[in-house]
This record gives C-alpha cells, structure tokens and sequence, in this order.
C-alpha cells in the first residue's frame, strides 16, 4: 500500500518498481500513513507498506532527500528506512539500525495519459498537496522517460570524440556556496573538454536565471536547455560522462541515469556511500577537481576503447546489481 502519491515526479522510480514486483496488488490509501501527518510530504520522503504472507505489514521508507540527515518521525514508523544519500559517518549510531544506503534514483514517466488521468482522480483528495501543485506532480511525471528509455542503445553511432554534458547552473548563497563547489567542478570540466584538440564538446551550464545564478561567474559555460529526448540521445553518443556531488553534495539524478545506461563516467570524489562504492578503473574513473587532471583522463579515456568499455561494462553491471527498481527494493529486503 503506497501513501497517496505527493510528489509522484520523484516518487515514480519507487512505484514503478513496485508495480512491476507485485502487479495489479499495488494500491494507494493514506490510512497507514496518518500518524506521519505531511511530514513525507515535506522532507521528501516515499513510504509504503508491504504485506508479507500472513498479512502482517511491513512499513517502509525511501529518503530522496538531498540531505543525510534522518527524520525522527519517520524513523520511528518505519521498519526499513532507505536513503539514496545516507552518510553512515555522519549519521548518529541510533539510526544504523534500520537505515540502508540505495543508489540514486530518477524521475521516470510511470503511466501513460490516461492512467495518468485514473491515479490523478484517485488520488487528489487524498493529497495534502494545493490541488494545482498535485495537478503539476503528475504533468511532469508525463514529460519524463520511461525506464526502458534508459537500458535501450542508442542507434548513432557513437563518436569517440564527441563529449555531451549538459547540467544547471545552480543558485549559490551563504548556506550551499554552490559557486565553489559544484558550479566551479562542473565548469573545470567544460573548460577542460573545451581546451583538447581530440573532443568536439556539446553543452554547457543552464542558467536558472540572472536572479538566481551566477551567470557573469560562468559566462564562458553558459548555453541553452534541450529537450530530454535529445539529452538522451547525445548523452548516449558521449564518448564518456561527468558526474560530480550535486545540491548540498548530494548523488544527483545524473550518477544513477548514467549507471542505468551504462556510461563511462569520469567523477570527481563521491561525499555519500552507496549500497557498494564505486571502483575506480572498474566501473567509474575518479578524478580530483583540478581542470589538467580532467584533461588527463579525458585523454586518456578517448585513446583508450578497451578501458571505456570496460567501464560502461562496470557501471550497467553495478546497476544491475544494485540501482534497477527491482534491485533498489531488494537491497530494503522486499521480493515477490
């Protein structure tokens, strides 16, 4: 039983995992939910209950969450609690109890149009969601990709020398400092693609706007949005990625889309755990934030296509194993 979808654009990965393990079985009721109030809704939380087979209920709850930090509330309905951002060191030994590291998920179009429509009726009054805001969720659920998306190759060829990354340019302020940290390795990156003879580079850094990013900070970065289609499509014809913590040094959606399609990524050092890390040479290239150690690796992964490869091989396997729907709901201890 799934609480009544409040945030369905990030939530989507779950259900759908959930409903390609138990089928029609998955329903949506706020009734086991009501102790927890419009907490989930507000600390960015997924929570569900599973029957096991004497059908006593088992309470579960996923973390999307930027942030590491546990929610106390939630801790203490829960039976399992995932965080797709856990931080063992960080987190107080009270909470490693229940608490299981998850890889990043990202936002999947579930239903089509009129599912989308069915869910939307069944499910708005129950929300405590502005019914506008509700009505939003679901839009931008309908704009994403659906899973399979993301496991298909792509047609084109593949350039060895072509290197698509496109990110935003997040807002900085006294808090997150993102001009320092994750705006500045995004930009190291761009300007290292930008200075190699051997790679055409396609992208850049999408403003939020001269009020919220620090567009005159990035100037020689900046370019417009493309539809998701397309980003699709050149990211798969990369010859390799880049990945980097993101908002408030999280795992951003970008490290679990590329793991799921199977990329050679270059990385500068994760700061959140993962179910298992992440092998250098094996299924990731780490690299510091230093603008000539990213050309190195650049270099180095575009004369090598045997070790691109062997690390496209390494990612789509750790995926597999450990970030797929299916596998995400294993690692909580749910199976069929």
């Amino acid at each position: 039983m799934i609480n009544p979808p409040y945030n369905i654009f990030y939530e989507s990965y779950y259900v759908y995992g959930l409903e390609q393990l138990f089928g029609c079985k998955v329903g949506f009721s706020a009734k086991p939910f009501v102790s927890l109030d419009d907490i989930p809704t507000r600390k960015g939380v997924f929570c569900f209950v599973v029957n096991d087979e004497n059908e006593k209920q088992k309470h579960y709850a996923i973390s999307y969450n930027d942030s590491y930090e546990i929610i106390d509330e939630i801790y203490s309905w829960c039976d399992v609690y995932g965080s797709v951002n856990a931080n063992f060191a960080k987190t107080p030994q009270k909470y490693h109890g229940k608490l299981v590291s998850l890889c990043p998920s990202f936002g999947i179009r579930v239903w089509n149009g009129p599912q989308t429509v069915f869910h939307v009726l069944h499910n708005v009054f129950s929300s405590e969601l502005p019914t506008r805001k509700f009505l939003g969720k679901f839009k931008r659920q309908l704009q994403r990709l659906p899973y399979s998306e993301y496991l298909s190759p792509i047609n084109a060829k593949r350039d060895d020398g072509y290197v698509f990354f496109l990110s935003t340019l997040w807002y900085s302020d006294e808090w997150n400092r993102n001009d320092e940290g994750v705006n500045a390795r995004r930009a190291n990156f761009i300007h290292a693609c930008k200075e190699l003879d051997e790679v055409v580079f396609d992208g850049g850094l999408v403003s939020q706007g001269k009020d919220r990013s620090s567009e005159d900070l990035f100037a020689d970065c900046l370019c417009g949005s493309v539809p998701l289609k397309l980003w699709m499509e050149r990211t798969k014809r990369s010859a390799l990625v880049f990945n980097t913590p993101a908002f408030w040094d999280c795992h951003g959606w970008k490290l679990g889309e590329y793991l799921a399609m199977g990329k050679c990524i270059v990385s500068t050092k994760l700061l959140n755990d993962l179910p298992a890390p992440l092998e250098h040479g094996k299924n990731i290239h780490f690299v510091e934030n230093d603008k000539n150690a990213m050309k190195e690796a650049i270099q180095y992964i575009v004369a090598h296509p045997d070790y691109r490869m062997k690390l496209e091989r390494g990612a789509k396997a750790y995926w597999e194993q450990y970030g797929s729907p299916i596998a995400t709901l294993k690692l909580l201890g749910i199976e069929r």
